[in-house]
């Protein structure tokens, strides 16, 4: 009984190791999305509706689903309260801080931290167009993502699911 309990418990903890190695996948296409939509929603309240940067990545937090919503939330606190601190630098430490919770991988992380030393430090139409070419970067990489995604999440499920099968078939 003892022994079919812990295979079990292998199997199982196996099983979800691989799920959630193959959850990556999807959660870094999803947020990639994300922050293009978080951009494109940034495009809007600079180029209309001339939002001071702090008010207007407030607003896209509320909007976006986190942890995107939550970078772009504690960005706007930041922004705020980041007296003598350019905008550049506060993306930067809100992207690292956010490091973990967010599934990006290093070419993401260096394509948010490029846009983010560009920003606050030029005129509305230079801002449109870095956010754009942003925007175009992160859409290459999110097609990437989901190339990845379709690849390799079966692919994890199921290594996750034989793995904890050969452990048990060993330790048994």
């Amino acid at each position: 009984m003892i022994k079919l309990f812990g295979s079990l418990l292998v199997l199982l903890v196996a099983t979800s190791f691989g799920f959630k190695k193959a959850s990556r996948f999807a959660e870094r296409a999803k947020q990639l999305r994300q922050f293009i939509t978080a951009l494109k929603l940034l495009e809007t309240e600079i180029l209309y509706a001339a939002t001071p940067l702090s008010e207007a990545a407030s607003k896209i937090g509320a909007r976006i689903r986190s942890p995107v919503g939550t970078f772009f939330a504690e960005l706007g606190h930041m922004l705020r309260e980041g007296q003598g601190v350019s905008a550049g630098e506060i993306w930067r430490e809100t992207l690292s801080a956010q490091r973990r919770t967010l599934a990006l991988q290093e070419v993401d992380r260096d394509v948010l931290t490029t846009f983010g030393q560009t920003l606050g430090i030029s005129d509305r139409q230079d801002q449109i167009k870095h956010i754009q070419l942003a925007i175009s970067q992160l859409s290459s990489e999110e097609l990437v993502a989901r190339e990845e995604q379709q690849k390799n999440e079966k692919m994890w499920r199921y290594l996750g699911a034989l793995m904890g099968l050969a452990l048990v078939i060993l330790l048994v």
